[in-house]
C-alpha cells in the first residue's frame, strides 16, 4: 500500500501547486455514481479521438492482494497525432505521452476526476523549452481534457434535476 500512500501525496501536493498558466491539476468533483461518470468520460474521449491504451484498477490490485479500496482508476490516454507532433520537438515528453484521467469513488453519489495539464508537464522538462507550437499542442490536450470533464459535468446536471 505505500506506492498507492506516496501516489497520492504527490497528488495532492501537486494539486496545491501553480504552474505559470494555472494550476498543475485539473480536478472535478459531480454528483455521479463512479461507473455513470466513467461512462460519460470514456465516451466522451472516444468522441475526441482520444485512444484508450490502458486501464490501472488500484481498487482490483488492492483486493488481490488481500486489501480494500474505494473504486480508484487510472485510465491512460492517447492521441497519436497530436503526440507525435510535440515528441518531434520535446522528445522528453515521451515520458508523459499519454493523457492520463484518474477518476475515483468519493462517495457513492459522487465521482472525482483529476488530469495534469499537459502544459505544465512539457514546460517542466528538464533542460528544455518547448517551441509555441509543441506549446500550444499540449493546450490542446488540455482543451480536449476539459471537453470530457465538461460532459461529466454536464450530465451531472442533466441527472440531478
Amino acid at each position: 500500500m505505500r506506492p498507492l500512500g506516496t501516489l497520492l501525496l504527490v497528488l495532492l501536493g501537486a494539486g496545491a501547486a501553480f504552474g505559470a498558466d494555472g494550476p498543475v491539476l485539473k480536478k472535478i468533483v459531480v454528483n455521479l455514481p463512479f461507473e455513470e461518470a466513467e461512462l460519460v468520460m470514456t465516451s466522451e474521449a472516444q468522441q475526441k479521438n482520444l485512444n484508450l491504451i490502458n486501464v490501472i484498477d488500484i481498487r482490483k490490485g488492492m483486493e488481490n492482494r488481500g486489501g480494500t479500496f474505494q473504486k480508484y482508476k487510472i485510465y491512460q490516454f492517447c492521441n497519436l497525432e497530436l503526440g507525435v507532433r510535440i515528441l518531434s520537438d520535446s522528445l522528453d515528453y515521451g515520458a508523459f505521452q499519454l493523457c492520463s484521467i484518474l477518476i475515483y469513488e468519493v462517495d457513492r453519489a459522487r465521482t472525482a476526476l483529476v488530469s495534469a495539464r499537459q502544459s505544465w508537464v512539457i514546460q517542466s522538462l528538464p533542460d528544455h523549452r518547448p517551441s509555441p507550437a509543441a506549446l500550444g499542442l499540449a493546450r490542446q490536450f488540455e482543451r480536449i481534457i476539459d471537453d470530457i470533464f465538461d460532459a461529466v459535468v454536464e450530465e451531472a446536471k442533466v441527472r440531478g434535476k
